[in-house]
């Protein structure tokens, strides 16, 4: 890990501490709503983002239950025909497996569970529709074949989602540790499978066991990232590395706060990335589109 000199040295001076709850900083250009978007071409990280984001309060609810660790993120990547899912905590990777180890439980998490009170707020809201669609793109033949069986500009990427739909309703999850090399080669020398991300240190931020894994196995084939959460700006400066070192990660352009113990933990060369990254975006947070958005709407 780096010195704290390389953050008062470099990227200190274009952020701003931020109180609250969850600490970090904020870009000095401002906290931006990021704009309500499609997701025509891109029906990969729509479906991550929405299955990560039930997971992620099927994996709260047994936390409570058992209690455990309470999650802080679910981040899920699709490439070389594989899926994979991960957490910051080991505990939550343990329930992530458990989930996604039985079809019922899966099944019920996905579409059928309730994790709020009520509806109508932000996160009912949210979830509700996440589940609708869900429910229609993975359990409902009728609509999965409407879906992908029409004249659609992204048909190819509609194809590849429902692929991922059938790998995680239908597929045994396996255990992966992202810092062991010989099982991520194994790993990407497979199709069809998912991997539950279990190792590669308690604590990291998931897209950086992701990254760790597509260098280690020299993986420049397209790779999709969508979860729960946007990317922190660390966590984007890591990836933003990543591609310009040959890797082809498909993830939000929207990054959103930094951490200190994260961008102290980067190589020279990535913090530098990470640094200008700070420079030049602002830190983004979602604009909720509401109970308006139909369960074919393409907006969140």
């Amino acid at each position: 890990m780096a010195s704290s000199g390389s953050w008062d040295k470099s990227i200190a001076k274009f952020v701003t501490p931020v109180g609250g709850s969850q600490a970090g900083f904020q870009s000095k250009l401002g906290v931006t709503k990021r704009p309500k978007k499609s997701y025509v071409h891109l029906r990969e990280r729509q479906i991550l983002r929405q299955v990560a984001t039930r997971l992620y309060f099927g994996a709260k609810q047994r936390a409570i239950k058992k209690d455990l660790d309470t999650p802080v993120e679910v981040q899920m990547m699709y490439t070389g025909g594989n899926v994979f899912v991960g957490s910051n905590l080991y505990s939550t990777a343990e329930s992530l497996h458990k989930i996604l180890s039985s079809q019922r439980r899966t099944e019920n998490t996905l579409i059928k569970d309730s994790f709020f009170k009520t509806k109508t707020s932000i996160g009912g809201r949210t979830t509700d529709r996440h589940g609708k669609k869900l429910s229609e793109r993975m359990y409902n033949g009728k609509m999965r074949k409407k879906w992908t069986g029409g004249p659609f500009v992204d048909l190819a990427s509609r194809k590849r989602a429902t692929h991922i739909a059938d790998i995680i309703k239908d597929i045994q999850p396996e255990y992966i540790d992202p810092s062991d090399k010989k099982q991520v080669a194994a790993a990407f020398g497979k199709q069809g499978h998912i991997y539950v991300l279990h190792g590669g240190g308690n604590g990291r931020h998931v897209e950086e066991k992701f990254t760790d894994m597509i260098e280690s196995a020299k993986h420049t084939g397209k790779t999709y990232i969508g979860g729960k959460m946007r990317p922190c700006l660390t966590c984007s400066g890591r990836m933003t590395h990543s591609n310009q070192q040959g890797s082809d990660l498909d993830f939000s352009e929207f990054p959103g706060r930094v951490w200190k113990s994260r961008f102290e933990a980067q190589a020279s060369d990535v913090r530098a990335v990470t640094t200008n990254l700070a420079k030049t975006k602002p830190s983004h947070v979602s604009q909720f589109g509401g109970s308006g958005y139909g369960s074919g709407s393409d907006s969140d």
